[in-house]
């Protein structure tokens, strides 16, 4: 299995060597799951609203109206959108969180601290691996919290923990940057020691933070091939235990 995250602001703007992985990796039998975000649309909506974005480590704190947006313009949006992309190259999906299933569950993450954001904590392993036999599964980082309450999860750390709990061969972080850079230079490699120390410093700052979290997280798990890169094509950086 594979697990590919992709940005919101990366929906309308992915190349065309993206569709043609994806359509070839299908072709090979592989399940892929392309967990997405929408950060954002959701703070243009948030402003609009009167609810400025407010992050923590690169976390979104997300308060209750918030999460109702977010629900909303993830899976009836944005899922709807990146749909109809792959279907037009040829590429059959499932958006998974259109059936109302509570397939992925979760627990708060730091209620005090981020409000409605979660933590993904149970998968239906088969129930995905079903809905992924011969289509890509398109899933938002919206998450159960039981069975009609939702929790909102980042994009990043959500790809990595499904990566995780599903066992997944590789997890690619798509991302608007060819990977993760140090005073403007990319690393090909990083290690775990070397990401805690560069955070610790403050050269991997802001939105970076969760997105190199996560890769660590997944490696830690046992995912074995973990990259964050704008491209598939090119490995970018590559993340090593």
């Amino acid at each position: 299995m594979i697990i590919l995250k992709i940005g919101g602001n990366m929906i309308n703007h992915l190349p065309e060597d993206f569709f043609e992985y994806v359509a070839e990796k299908q072709d090979e039998g592989e399940h892929i799951i392309i967990v997405h975000g929408g950060g954002n649309i959701i703070s243009k909506c948030g402003e609009f609203v009167g609810e400025p974005v407010q992050k923590i480590d690169g976390i979104r704190v997300t308060n209750p109206e918030m999460m109702k947006i977010s629900d909303l313009l993830l899976n009836d949006v944005i899922q709807e959108q990146l749909g109809k992309k792959l279907m037009n190259h040829g590429i059959e999906t499932h958006n998974l969180n259109s059936y109302g299933y509570s397939f992925v569950k979760g627990d708060y993450l730091d209620h005090e601290k981020y409000g409605e954001v979660g933590t993904i904590s149970q998968v239906d392993t088969d129930w995905i691996n079903k809905m992924t036999d011969n289509s890509v599964g398109l899933m938002s980082s919206i998450v159960y919290k039981n069975d009609t309450d939702k929790l909102n999860v980042n994009a990043d750390i959500a790809a990595s923990e499904m990566a995780s709990l599903l066992n997944a061969d590789e997890l690619v972080l798509l991302t608007d940057v060819c990977g993760v850079k140090v005073e403007d230079k990319m690393l090909e490699e990083l290690t775990h020691k070397q990401a805690i120390e560069l955070i610790k410093e403050h050269y991997i700052v802001s939105g970076m933070i969760p997105k190199v979290k996560a890769a660590l997280d997944a490696i830690d798990h046992g995912v074995e091939n973990v990259t964050i890169t704008n491209n598939l094509e090119e490995h970018g950086t590559i993340i090593i235990d």
